[in-house]
């Protein structure tokens, strides 16, 4: 992939160094716009973007425009005169152009859109004033919406007409005199009308719509559920404002997947390629977020303070605490990172949280009977090979304790501890992290953002917590040792 790339770059900057304005049309179109933005994403000369804009059609360009980075948009935008910025912006879509000023300084931006046409700067200000991440900030106002009234004729005229500069021409959109949303029609449905039909008699009464103030993950999860192409915007008077349309929600789709991987892995979100990325930002990124997390496991560093002098006089305690709290971490990391997936997919109906707390219990259960019985064999064989010594154990209990213990003992108790600490945590960890997800969204928080670290936090004093209660109250009784923890 990266020599094609490199033989594609070579072939568009030869072409543009001899001026040979064929060749470069025919790049254009052959070539997706977006692997020829791709092989030029290092390209940081004004002029081979001027004769790029000069030579070929703004067919071809305003897409090419769109595929290029912030930085690169900005360079195009200050090196253009007034002119041709005004033919490259009537030859964008609105929804485009607001991607493109998003990420442009306050300056760049007043400047385009004095360059855009009156009508163009009130759908672009329009689009610009909506909520982030709403239906609002990622529909486009160029669509094909007609009255009801019209007849299938007269319909497939305005297609050929306007078609061009509307975002998609297979899905019409039906609507009365005041603008209310009546219907869709189909573009094959429409071809194979009878010419005289009335639209509101041919279209389809069972069609979905958005709000402009919708979140933008719901209409992604809309077009998912209805196996849509495109879908209407409305306003609180369910008049229609605009459109979303599927390129848009693949671009939602990756946006919001990378969304959730970061803050699950308690990583702020990228905004711009890894190779992109200064270092510094990198590390403003990540380390906030590690240095959150130790201060969060101040709770696990009273635990074990608390029961210092258990490990002191019981040193093999030490040895399995690692084990114990990566397991606890691991179990509810998974619960999480499913239900998660799965509140983000929407799959979930209003009541179905004690259906999932049901199914995780029966779940927990089963893996924490499996993982139990696992370790407790596990254990028994490390400290019989020798991975584990129990030797130094049983003779600083000795010495300091004055309690003789066998190895046979030790290795069943020691075993036995672990295996039900282990027990109690995967489905103590496993149901507290199917919970957090539904408390996240109820009180309206990212659960991709909050549960994370909260998880991790929570299960380890669990764990620890466990682990040191059931030796002081359960398992050092066993041995004898019940008067000195």
């Amino acid at each position: 992939m990266e020599e094609e790339k490199e033989v594609l770059k070579e072939r568009v900057l030869n072409a543009i160094k001899n001026r040979n304005a064929s060749e470069l049309r025919e790049i254009f179109e052959t070539i997706p716009n977006i692997d020829i933005a791709e092989c030029l994403d290092e390209v940081d000369d004004a002029a081979v973007f001027l004769y790029i804009f000069r030579t070929v059609s703004s067919e071809y360009t305003s897409d090419f425009f769109a595929e290029l980075t912030a930085d690169q948009q900005e360079l195009i935008i200050n090196a253009f005169t007034d002119k041709q910025l005004i033919e490259l912006l009537e030859n964008s879509f609105a929804d485009d152009i607001v991607d493109t000023l998003e990420e442009m300084p306050a300056n760049v931006v007043n400047r385009v859109l004095k360059a855009c046409p009156a009508d163009l700067r009130k759908d672009v200000n329009n689009l610009l004033n909506y909520k982030e991440n709403t239906a609002g900030s990622v529909m486009t106002t160029e669509y094909l919406d007609m009255k009801d009234t019209l007849s299938v004729k007269e319909a497939l005229k305005i297609i050929r007409t306007r078609g061009k500069d509307a975002e998609t021409v297979y899905t019409i959109f039906v609507r009365d005199s005041k603008r209310n949303l009546k219907g869709t029609i189909n573009l094959d449905d429409l071809i194979f009308a009878d010419e005289d039909e009335k639209l509101g008699d041919i279209m389809d009464l069972d069609f979905v719509t958005c709000n402009v103030n919708d979140d933008q993950e719901e209409v992604a999860n809309m077009f998912k559920r209805y196996d849509l192409n495109a879908m209407a915007v409305v306003n609180n008077e369910n008049k229609i404002v605009g459109i979303i349309t599927i390129d848009d929600v693949v671009d939602i789709i990756a946006e919001e997947a990378t969304e959730d991987i970061a803050h699950l892995n308690q990583i702020s979100t990228m905004d711009e390629p890894y190779l992109k990325t200064p270092v510094f930002k990198l590390v403003l990124k990540c380390a906030p977020w590690i240095i959150a997390l130790m201060i969060l496991q101040v709770f696990s560093t009273l635990i074990l303070s608390r029961f210092e002098s258990a490990i002191m006089s019981f040193a093999l305690l030490s040895v399995f605490t690692p084990l114990i709290m990566d397991a606890g971490g691991n179990a509810g990391g998974q619960t999480t990172t499913m239900i998660v997936r799965a509140i983000s997919l929407d799959e979930f109906d209003r009541g179905d949280f004690k259906r999932v707390i049901w199914k995780e219990l029966r779940v927990a259960f089963c893996i924490a009977t499996l993982i139990a019985v696992f370790v407790f064999g596990w254990i028994m064989f490390e400290t019989t090979v020798g991975i584990v010594n129990v030797k130094d154990t049983i003779k600083d209990v000795s010495t300091n304790l004055h309690v003789e213990l066998s190895s046979i003992q030790v290795q069943l108790i020691i075993s036995g501890l672990v295996a039900s600490t282990l027990f109690v945590t995967m489905i103590a960890s496993r149901l507290f992290a199917c919970t957090l997800p539904f408390f996240a969204k109820k009180i309206k928080l990212d659960p991709a953002v909050m549960c994370g670290p909260l998880t991790t936090t929570v299960v380890d004093v669990i764990s620890l917590l466990a682990y040191f209660f059931l030796w002081k109250f359960v398992f050092a009784p066993a041995l004898g040792l019940g008067a000195f923890f």
